[in-house]
């Protein structure tokens, strides 16, 4: 799905952002004109004045007429979009990139493994799981962060536990005594033995830092 010129920025007005974190902030957006995109698929990001960087949206391709954007602040062109505030205008191109093949994923045990930020552009995948939830053998989320306070979407993991289908695992690398934090400690990795999975019917998405990455796959 692309905009019929992908090469021109759609504007877009900043309606709120969101801190997730210390560094990581979510950035919602009203585009003038609705941005059909693909679950995976990618945008770039138009500050004026300062620059272009490449996102993943994080919330869900069915709704085209908003667009969710988490980011997490490591240089100079995500601390001018950490500085948005509401009514800015920011420009959007695209979307690019192939997506998920989610059809792919009928009728089998899907994984999602991400870490830190790398939950952002999973967050839109697990979102468009969801909303078929049924299509799927079974849905597992495992995810893991640095410490409680680096936990991301934190106000949306109760309502995600409820759904039918769904199973959430969750991690610390550690936990500060003066956190409040009742689930797994220990790197994400380790998260998956508690996870069984059909080898010959599942598919796995994994999103994080590349050591992470490394020793999950």
């Amino acid at each position: 799905m692309m905009t019929p010129n992908p090469y021109l920025p759609i504007e877009a007005k900043v309606e709120k952002l969101i801190d997730e974190t210390s560094l990581i902030k979510t950035v919602c957006l009203k585009p003038v004109q609705p941005i059909p995109f693909s679950t995976g698929q990618f945008i770039i990001f138009n500050v004026p004045g300062a620059g272009e960087s490449a996102f993943t949206p994080s919330s869900s391709p069915s709704v085209t007429d908003r667009m969710e954007v988490t980011i997490m602040k490591v240089g100079i062109n995500t601390q001018k979009i950490h500085d948005l505030r509401p009514g800015d205008t920011v420009g959007i191109r695209g979307p690019y990139g192939k997506g998920y093949p989610v059809e792919k994923f009928y009728g089998k045990e899907v994984l999602i493994l991400g870490g830190g930020v790398g939950m952002a552009p999973l967050r839109s995948l697990l979102l468009t799981l969801i909303g078929q939830i049924n299509k799927f053998k079974r849905v597992v989320l495992c995810y893991g962060s640095k410490t409680p306070d680096d936990v991301v979407y934190k106000y949306l993991f109760p309502e995600w536990k409820k759904i039918k289908g769904l199973e959430i695992f969750r991690s610390v690398d550690k936990c500060p005594e003066s956190a409040r934090w009742d689930e797994t400690v220990g790197l994400v990795t380790c998260l998956l033995d508690k996870v069984s999975a059909d080898k010959n019917n599942s598919a796995v998405i994994v999103c994080g830092p590349p050591i992470m990455m490394k020793f999950a796959t």
